[in-house]
């Protein structure tokens, strides 16, 4: 591209250097295209089509690639903001953006469910090893959504061969799998014949660690008898499901910044009604009326409530209160294609405005 090849060469330092270096001025700033940009008789409108590049545009425009960067000058948008995505790139980028969890309550979230927090509901074993795990990363009123990050921990780790030869408690490391945290210990047997510890019988998970995307590799410490084999074993990550009822709901505790939940009480911990959860990139960023403007949730004037964000009405205290039904719920991957298609359609200036406009803004920098 040739964009800045007529940019004015200045002496420029780069960092800490003394000597300094020719350089173009990338500063330099030349407003023709401000003079014709908001006169209609120079340009038209042009919507961009998925997959489209600015140079590629200014080929079929012009003929050249060279005036790409008319685009941007003409349209603040595209300057401030960049240049539009494929569809299919705005949903990688909305599950980018939004990789966490989602849960909804019509409770009230008021003195509980903190930042911070973590959460776990109360399986059948207490609080041992739940089947969902997450750390809360914000909580919306208005919406009556938690957002929650979900703990991939390691859950348990299975001795595939016990190996021999351990006189002694070999260590264990966890690495790999992009998680920290983890840590565990191995447990030996004793032979009977000789009263002696040859073989890993079981390791244990004593911290479980977090944001693990992979199984991390258990490596187990050599035996101590040169004969001896090394014992080797598999972690097993959390699958971190959150089972809720159709039309029912399941109770979630938190305690301030505790990860290791298997040892929590009850008395220690916080209760709050969920009777559903979403993908965070398919959750509601915000509802709009028929007219597409934004619209809250109704309050529900009780204590132990929050805000009506199902769908249809629900009887608290006597007073019915209406849901979301009739309002457009606007999720986070909605929110971004809309802003992605609001670049889409663009000023370009006529072919014949175009270069003579090129030529000038070049002139005016050779100047």
């Amino acid at each position: 591209m040739t964009f800045f090849s007529n940019f004015p060469v200045v002496d420029y330092n780069f960092g800490d250097e003394i000597d300094p270096a020719f350089f173009q001025n990338l500063t330099a700033y030349i407003d023709i295209l401000d003079q014709v940009k908001d006169d209609i008789s120079f340009y038209e409108t042009y919507t961009i089509r998925d997959d489209e590049r600015p140079d590629v545009l200014s080929q079929r425009l012009y003929g050249t690639m060279d005036f790409y960067y008319q685009f941007y000058l003409l349209n603040d948008k595209l300057r401030q903001q960049g240049w539009p995505l494929s569809e299919q790139d705005v949903y990688s980028q909305s599950r980018e953006y939004y990789p966490n969890r989602t849960l909804f309550t019509d409770r009230s979230m008021h003195g509980e469910f903190y930042v911070g927090d973590y959460v776990a509901p109360n399986t059948g074993a207490g609080f041992v090893n739940p089947d969902f795990k997450a750390r809360i990363l914000e909580k919306n009123y208005d919406l009556g959504t938690i957002t929650v990050r979900p703990v991939i921990e390691v859950r348990s780790i299975t001795v595939n061969s016990g190996g021999s030869g351990y006189t002694s408690v070999p260590t264990v490391t966890l690495s790999g799998g992009s998680g920290e945290g983890a840590t565990a210990a191995a447990a030996i047997d004793i032979d009977p014949l000789s009263a002696t510890y040859k073989q890993v019988t079981a390791i244990i998970v004593i911290t479980g660690g977090e944001d693990f995307t992979a199984a991390p590799t258990v490596t187990i410490s050599d035996p101590d008898e040169a004969s001896g084999d090394t014992a080797t074993a598999t972690a097993i990550l959390s699958s971190n499901t959150l089972s809720i009822p159709p039309n029912g709901t399941v109770t979630i505790y938190s305690k301030k910044g505790d990860p290791n939940v298997k040892n929590w009480n009850l008395s220690d911990v916080e209760p709050l009604q969920i009777w559903g959860s979403a993908a965070q990139y398919d959750a509601p960023h915000h509802f709009e009326d028929r007219d597409g403007n934004w619209s809250d949730l109704n309050y529900i004037a009780d204590t132990q409530y929050g805000v009506n964000n199902r769908r249809g009405n629900i009887l608290v205290g006597g007073n019915d209160i209406s849901g979301y039904d009739g309002k457009t719920v606007i999720t986070h991957t909605e929110r971004l294609k809309r802003e992605n298609d609001s670049l889409r359609t663009i000023k370009i200036l006529k072919p014949n405005v175009a270069g003579q406009v090129h030529s000038e803004f070049q002139r005016l920098l050779r100047q």
